[in-house]
């Protein structure tokens, strides 16, 4: 896995890079004083930096060489920040909003060559990237969590409504921030789409949910031998679906962990049907690797059905917003009622999410719906606890 960020260090007095040096990466400030100068240490200083700014720029966005020299004015310790984190930012923004960025970039760079800036500049400067930078860092926190093992799995069991034993789980992912304390994992899991740390976190919480799924498979045939396998259900990415190699990499780990890829759930939202060539495509090759597709949140898009009807899912999982209401508002049962036979004529299984009380279980067994997941059953739990369940 590339590093994407880390701290570097200078004692006072140091060069940190010379006008002319080539550019890669830019720093956030996290200790001390940066002093900017034209050309050497004996120039007049452009300007000092200090904690929280922003140095070397440009150095990201464009391969120009450095346009000033830093040295550090006192011991410094800066958070590298690297190209990619935000070319690949750029890369997606309005080729308006990158022009116009080219135009400002040579301008400033120009000022840098004479006049010095202003405090003022500075501070209108630091307004507008701290919200970027602040991502930056968390970006960098993320990655340290990852590494340190932080950002982990734990399992909500989907249960079989016929029976009401565990059939599978799906895998959701937990960061514990030291500082923070629980950290939503949509504001995570987005910012690494963003940035595409999706991937190599992907693949880790991937293979930590099939090595995970092996155990509580061989747990379960110890004492329920005559129970059909358990699988495991995995949301992924567009991003993932479409870096090279992905699906060889995932096929991989099932092997390493002795686990049949018909076992494994790749979950897909509707959000992600913006290109149904494209999605078609990552259907197909999953499914001649052997992994099965779920279409997750359905109902929550607003060409749900069309979805169906150009895309092949094996499985489909109700949004919980039919489910939590279905008591309630009439319309629910009606609409939920006509989501299960349209999926059964088509030979896809079928999952209610959000399920909280016995009434709403009862009412989806009988409608035919085939897995139920909420904390009328079992909440989120992790490995330790899932074992005792089973």
């Amino acid at each position: 896995m590339p590093v994407r960020t880390h701290i570097l260090k200078f004692k006072s007095g140091d060069k940190i890079f010379s006008a002319g040096d080539s550019a890669n990466c830019a720093y956030i400030i996290e200790r001390g004083r940066v002093g900017l100068y034209p050309l050497n240490r004996q120039d007049a200083r452009i300007a000092e930096l200090g904690k929280g700014e922003l140095l070397g720029e440009m150095g990201i966005i464009n391969n120009l060489n450095r346009s000033a020299s830093a040295f550090a004015e006192s011991p410094v310790e800066l958070l590298v920040v690297d190209r990619e984190q935000i070319t690949s930012r750029l890369e997606n923004a309005d080729p308006i909003l990158r022009g116009v960025l080219e135009v400002l970039l040579s301008r400033i760079r120009n000022m840098l060559g004479g006049d010095s800036l202003t405090k003022k500049n500075r501070e209108n400067n630091n307004n507008i990237v701290t919200e970027g930078m602040t991502k930056i860092r968390f970006e960098h926190e993320m990655f340290e969590a990852l590494e340190n093992d932080e950002i982990v799995n734990v399992y909500q069991p989907m249960v079989n409504l016929s029976d009401n034993t565990v059939a599978g789980f799906e895998a959701l992912s937990r960061w514990k921030h030291s500082e923070k304390g629980m950290v939503s994992p949509f504001e995570f899991i987005t910012l690494a789409e963003e940035s595409d740390f999706i991937v190599p976190m992907g693949l880790k919480i991937f293979d930590s949910a099939c090595k995970q799924l092996s155990i509580f498979q061989n747990k379960r045939s110890q004492s329920h031998p005559q129970l059909l396998p358990l699988f495991m259900s995995i949301n992924v990415s567009a991003t993932q679906l479409s870096s090279d190699g992905f699906l060889e990499k995932i096929m991989a780990i099932t092997q390493k962990h002795k686990i049949n890829p018909s076992n494994i759930k790749i979950e897909i939202t509707e959000s992600l049907m913006v290109d149904y060539t494209q999605v078609a495509t990552w259907i197909d090759e999953c499914s001649e690797f052997g992994f099965k597709l779920s279409l997750d949140d359905f109902g929550t898009g607003h060409s749900g059905f069309e979805h169906l009807l150009q895309l092949d899912f094996d499985t489909i999982k109700i949004d919980q917003i039919f489910v939590k209401t279905i008591d309630t508002n009439p319309k629910s049962l009606i609409m939920l009622e006509l989501i299960v036979q349209m999926a059964q004529r088509m030979n896809m299984s079928i999952v209610a999410e959000g399920i909280e009380d016995k009434k709403s279980a009862q009412t989806l067994k009988i409608m035919g719906v085939d897995y139920g997941q909420g904390y009328y059953f079992y909440k989120p739990m992790n490995a330790t606890e899932i074992i005792k369940i089973i």
